[in-house]
């Protein structure tokens, strides 16, 4: 058995990485999630500003785990693109083109 490399099915995973429906928009709506629950420095009262403000640095925490998410489901789509193409230039007779 041959091993052969459908360059078709990588720009289709590639493509599906980095649809604006796909797994980053499930992110994106995460990050909006969280931007609705932050809140405001005196709503627990003075006692509470200490609450308050490690609640809203757990959430920009979360919001910024989000975006290098988002990047790195970007940076996977774009290096599947780049890997379809070599393997599109390839000479290799097992290579399904």
């Amino acid at each position: 058995m041959a091993n052969k490399v459908d360059v078709g099915a990588i720009e289709g995973a590639a493509k599906k990485l980095a649809a604006e429906d796909g797994p980053k928009a499930f992110l994106r709506n995460a990050k909006e999630k969280l931007d609705q629950v932050k809140l405001s420095g005196m709503c627990m009262t003075l006692l509470g500003i200490g609450t308050v403000n490690r609640h809203n640095a757990v959430i920009d925490e979360h919001v910024d785990n989000l975006t290098t998410g988002i990047e790195h489901l970007q940076k996977a789509a774009d290096n599947l693109k780049k890997t379809a193409a070599n393997w599109e230039k390839s000479d290799q007779p097992w290579v399904v083109k």
